[in-house]
Parts: structure tokens; C-alpha cells; sequence
């Protein structure tokens, strides 16, 4: 019994003086490279240690090396993390092949180092990832792969150090050059067809907007340029021609920020979301305001955090674009449908692939690339969507022009019947007033020569004689002015409003106050002749029409605009009758037609608590607006 104690007492004293000399590296499973494979996925065969202040050593690692623990992922992912992990593995070489190469899976780490183990004892170190120039990798591609020097039969320790400024996630494989290439291979094939078809896009869209001059085309090149580069840059190309004193854009995340930034314009643009939705258009500009603060946080060397206020505005940048979409879609813009669905596929793209980022999806050629089949489609769509649009407003313009066309023919053929109208008025009046009163001079005239000798009756002729002449004179009078008031000519257009208005009130019992400013001057004379005959047919309308017993004329200078107010207290119209009459009453389609010559506009609306309102606005050129 005693001897017992005494054994286990010595062993005790052992392992604590040998405590230092046990590794835990010596538990780490060996991962054996054999004849017949070459590929081996290695992310669940690692031991993992996470420095949080990223302030350890290599040396210092060596001596924490019981602080390791087992990869519980086959992909070891961390999330947004500031954090340097680092990683430990065994590797034993059994295989016929000593040229072996680790790849990591996540082209975007902007540090990653390995420290190999070598024939002495000693670590040697190779530097890569963004962080570091392209022209200093050993193997110059774009993607993270590090020679592996071990010879056949031996067995090496590995050590692995990950920084990231975005997700912290590294996938690892163990494979020869051609599985390597093999593999590789097809995702080069859609790369290279992804950004060819992306700057396609953009070129062709260039040519469009030097052609057309739309902004929504320039927005949308930025647009897809910027996309493009930032996916570049998530794949590794953009660093290979890339200048390395430009490498900040890629570090700092500028294309991902520009990419939200003109996202959010080319919808604002493209729908219109300022004119036609003012109160979703404020928004916008806390989105754009949170652009600036994922670049002020980079350039605070904040990283992670820019990354991570990066991802929380792309959330309300995609919500504020469906938004507006489907709003301007409801409203009977049908090409937002097509943005909508765009941006939809973008988002669905970028989701999968976060999910897959975060290892809640498998990685495999879809999840792997969903971001940029999205981004394909949504660039697809967009460019159709602008074809659209521009079908759309052609299609508007072509309908306004046929409408426009309709309106101007049935205005002229109602003119001409105007005019032969008026033609037929003037003749009956010449015929039946004018005519009768000439024939009536005749007769008198014949008389008054048969009389000759009886002196007094030629007295009561040639009396009658002369008021007839004056009867006639002043139809004659009645029928020029109808036809060109002379006061234009002699008063001017103010005193000849109030004239007429005098007129009017005067022959139909109507009381009219008028308050006039002083408009001399103001238009050119074939515009006067234009707002004094809407003065006419107003005041024509009000005492055919109305049944009114007080009306008020207001014409006022305001500014660059002169103001014409008609009221009265009759019968009144209501803003669909209004409408209706501007379609087909001659009189007010007259009066649209000057409005429209005058370049102005006019409302029609109900007056309170009975009556019509009629209200004209005509602006006054820059040459006469200073008169």
C-alpha cells in the first residue's frame, strides 16, 4: 500500500515538473494527406483561438497553446469581428505528392498568415490577403492560396493567423495545384462572364445616355459600376489591377457605400419619387446620410463597425426602394414593377448569401454565388425597366399628341362653324337692320322728290331722313365695335375692361363691381385683343347662363403675373360640370384656347354659399414684365 503512494506521489511530481513540456498541440488530430485524394476540407479538423485585442505574438500563441480549442465548424465563422483568430492544425504526408496548397475560402480576409513549421524547429511566416500587395503573394491570383513545403512522409505543425474588417470567416482546404485549378475553374468560367455582362451593361447604357441626356441612366451606370466593383473586390480581382495606393477603396468598403448611395438616386430617379412622393422622398436623405457615416467610420479605422452600419442601412435602403416601387406602381406607373422586382432579386441574392456567410446555408455553387446571380438579374431587369420607361413616356407623349391633335381639329371645325355663324349673324344683321333702314332712306329719299313743292312735308322728310341715317350709323358703330372694340386702340385695355363691363351691366340690369389695376402696357397688342375677349365671354357667360343678380370683376398686377377674378351669385357650377364644359362648351373652349395663346392657367369652382368663381392667371414676359 505504501509502495502504491509512493508511485503515484513520484508521478505527481512528474507531470507537474513536465506540465510545461506537454503540448496541446500533440492532441490535435492528424490530418494525413493520402495517395488518391486530392482535396481535403479541413475547417472541423483545426483548433481555433480567438484574440480578442489582437495584441498577441506568435511566441506568445506558442506558449497559450492549451487555450486552443477544436473547430466545431466546418467553416469557422465569427461574424463581424475585430478579433484575431488563430488557427492550429497537424498535417502528415503519406501521399506520393509533395506540392500541396491551402486555400481559404474567403477571398476578402484582409490579413491572413501562415507560420510553417521548419526542418530546425523554427516557424517560417507568408503574409497574404488585402491587406498586404498583390505583387507579394506567392501564388499572385485571386484568391487567398499559400504553398504548403512538406516533404513526403514527414509530419509539420501548422499555425494560421485571420484578421478581417467585415465577416470573419475561413473556410480551409488542403488540395494539388490541378484539383485546385479544377475546381476553380468553372467559377473563373462565371466570373468572367458575370463581369463582362455587368460592364456590357454598362457601356451600353453609356451610348443610351449620351443619346437621350436622362439622368436615370447615368444614376443607373454608377449603379452597376459600383456594384460590380464591389463584388470584385468580395472576390479578390479588383486588387490585381487595382493601383496599391488606390487598395483604400476596397479596405475602407467605398464601393459598398457608393453602391447604397446610387442605388437609392437611380430609384429616386427613375420613379420620380420627389415630384409625385415629396413626404417618401425625405427619407432618402437619411439613407444618404448614413452612407456618410460608413465612410466616416472607416476613415476612424473602425472597420467592423462601418461594416456592420453598412448592413443596418442596406436594410431601410432596400425596404425605402420597394416602398416607393410599389407606390409608383399603384399610382399607374407600370414600369416600377419592374424595378421592384429588380431590386427583389438583389435582395433575395444578398440574403442567401449572408445566410450562407454565417454558415446557416450550405456552401456550394448556388449559395456561393447568389449575390452575383442577383445582381445579373436585377441589372437585366433594370436596363429592361428603363426600355420601359421610356416606352412608357413615349407612349404618353404620343397619346397627348393624338389627344392634342383630336382637340385642335374639333376646335377648328367648331371655329369655322363659329365663323360662318358669326358670317351668317353679320349678314342677317346687315340684311334685316342695316338692309331695311337703307331701303326705308330709299323710299324717303324717292318721296321727298315727288313733294318738292310742298315745303313742309319736305321738311318732315328730310327729318326722318336723318334720324334713319343716324339709326343706321350707329348699327354700323355696334357691328365694328363687336367686331374690334375701337377703346383698345384709343383708351387702352384698362379703361376698355371697364367699358365693357359698364356696357354689360347696364344691358342686362346686373350690378358689376370692378376693381382694376392699371394693365396698360403689360401685353403685346395681339395679346390685349386675347384678355379682353375672356373678360367678354365671361361676363357673356354670366348673363346667359347665371341668373345672377350681382357679380364682381377683379383684375389686379401681381408680381410677374396678372390675376383675373370673375364672381357672381347665380345658379353656380360645380368642378365636374366645370370639366365637362371645358370639353365641349365652345365659350369656355374658347376661353381655354386664349388662356393656353396667353400661356396661362384658369380654375373654375363653386362660390360660397352660392355662385361660380372664375379665376385666371396670366404671366407677363421678362419684356414686359418690368413696364
Amino acid at each position: 500500500m505504501r509502495t502504491g503512494r509512493f508511485f503515484f506521489l513520484v508521478a505527481l511530481i512528474v507531470l507537474m515538473f513536465f506540465r510545461g513540456q506537454i503540448c496541446y498541440a500533440d492532441i490535435i488530430p492528424v490530418i494525413t494527406l493520402q495517395n488518391g485524394a486530392e482535396r481535403y476540407s479541413i475547417g472541423g479538423k483545426v483548433a481555433l483561438l480567438e484574440d480578442a485585442g489582437g495584441e498577441l505574438s506568435f511566441g506568445q500563441v506558442l506558449d497559450l497553446d492549451t487555450a486552443f480549442r477544436m473547430s466545431k465548424q466546418e467553416n469557422p465563422v465569427f461574424g463581424p469581428s475585430s478579433s484575431t483568430v488563430w488557427c492550429a492544425f497537424r498535417l502528415q504526408n503519406k501521399s506520393k505528392e509533395n506540392k500541396w496548397y491551402l486555400e481559404v475560402g474567403n477571398s476578402y480576409l484582409n490579413q491572413a498568415e501562415l507560420y510553417e513549421q521548419t526542418a530546425n524547429g523554427e516557424y517560417r511566416r507568408i503574409k497574404t490577403g488585402t491587406g498586404e500587395p498583390f505583387k507579394d503573394r506567392s501564388i499572385q491570383t485571386n484568391r487567398i492560396i499559400i504553398p504548403l513545403h512538406i516533404a513526403l512522409g514527414s509530419e509539420k505543425m501548422y499555425y494560421l493567423r485571420f484578421q478581417s474588417r467585415n465577416i470573419l470567416r475561413f473556410p480551409l482546404q488542403i488540395s494539388t495545384m490541378p484539383a485546385l485549378y479544377e475546381r476553380n475553374h468553372p467559377y473563373d468560367l462565371a466570373n468572367g462572364m458575370y463581369f463582362g455582362l455587368m460592364f456590357s451593361l454598362v457601356i451600353l447604357n453609356l451610348f443610351v445616355y449620351l443619346s437621350l441626356r436622362d439622368k436615370s441612366y447615368l444614376l443607373y451606370i454608377l449603379y452597376i459600376l459600383c456594384l460590380a466593383l464591389d463584388i470584385a473586390s468580395i472576390r479578390g480581382y479588383i486588387g490585381e489591377w487595382l493601383p496599391e495606393s488606390f487598395m483604400w477603396l476596397v479596405n475602407n468598403r467605398i464601393f459598398s457605400g457608393l453602391t447604397i448611395f446610387f442605388g437609392v438616386a437611380f430609384s429616386n430617379s427613375f420613379l420620380g419619387v420627389k415630384r409625385q412622393m415629396p413626404a417618401l422622398y425625405r427619407w432618402s436623405y437619411a439613407i444618404f446620410a448614413s452612407v456618410i457615416i460608413i465612410f466616416f467610420l472607416s476613415m476612424l479605422r473602425l472597420y467592423v463597425l462601418s461594416f456592420v452600419w453598412m448592413l443596418l442601412t442596406l436594410i431601410p435602403g432596400f425596404i425605402y426602394i420597394y416602398i416607393t416601387g410599389i407606390s409608383a406602381w399603384r399610382k399607374g406607373f407600370k414600369p416600377a414593377l419592374y424595378l421592384t422586382i429588380a431590386y427583389g432579386a438583389m435582395g433575395t441574392g444578398t440574403f442567401i448569401y449572408a445566410l450562407k456567410d454565417n454558415n446557416l446555408l450550405p456552401e456550394n455553387s448556388f449559395t456561393e454565388g447568389a449575390m452575383q446571380w442577383g445582381s445579373v438579374t436585377e441589372a437585366l431587369v433594370l436596363s429592361f425597366a428603363l426600355a420601359s420607361k421610356f416606352n412608357y413616356y413615349k407612349r404618353e407623349k404620343d397619346e397627348a399628341q393624338e389627344l392634342a391633335i383630336k382637340q385642335a381639329n374639333a376646335f377648328s371645325q367648331q371655329l369655322i362653324q363659329s365663323q360662318e355663324y358669326e358670317r351668317k349673324r353679320i349678314a342677317a344683321e346687315l340684311h334685316d337692320s342695316i338692309g331695311q333702314s337703307l331701303i326705308l332712306i330709299k323710299n324717303k329719299v324717292l318721296l321727298l322728290r315727288k313733294r318738292t313743292h310742298e315745303p313742309h312735308k319736305v321738311e318732315q322728310h328730310a327729318q326722318d331722313l336723318t334720324e334713319s341715317v343716324t339709326h343706321t350709323i350707329n348699327e354700323i358703330r355696334a357691328i365694328s365695335y363687336a367686331l374690334r372694340p375701337f377703346q383698345l386702340d384709343m383708351l387702352g385695355l384698362t379703361a376698355s375692361v371697364q367699358s365693357l363691363v359698364e356696357e354689360v351691366a347696364q344691358a342686362s340690369g346686373i350690378h358689376i363691381c370692378v376693381e382694376a389695376d392699371n394693365i396698360d402696357g403689360l401685353f403685346p397688342k395681339e395679346d390685349e385683343i386675347n384678355l379682353y375677349r375672356i373678360v367678354q365671354e365671361c361676363l357673356s357667360n354670366i348673363v346667359k347662363h347665371s341668373g345672377a343678380s350681382q357679380a364682381r370683376l377683379s383684375l389686379s398686377r401681381n408680381e410677374q403675373v396678372v390675376q383675373l377674378k370673375i364672381e357672381d351669385n347665380g345658379r353656380g357650377m360645380s368642378s365636374s360640370a366645370a370639366a365637362a364644359q371645358k370639353k365641349t362648351g365652345f365659350g369656355l373652349l374658347g376661353i381655354q384656347e386664349r388662356i393656353n395663346i396667353l400661356a396661362g392657367n384658369w380654375l373654375i369652382k363653386e362660390a360660397v354659399p352660392q355662385g361660380t368663381i372664375i379665376h385666371i392667371s396670366i404671366p407677363l414676359s421678362v419684356k414686359y414684365a418690368n413696364a
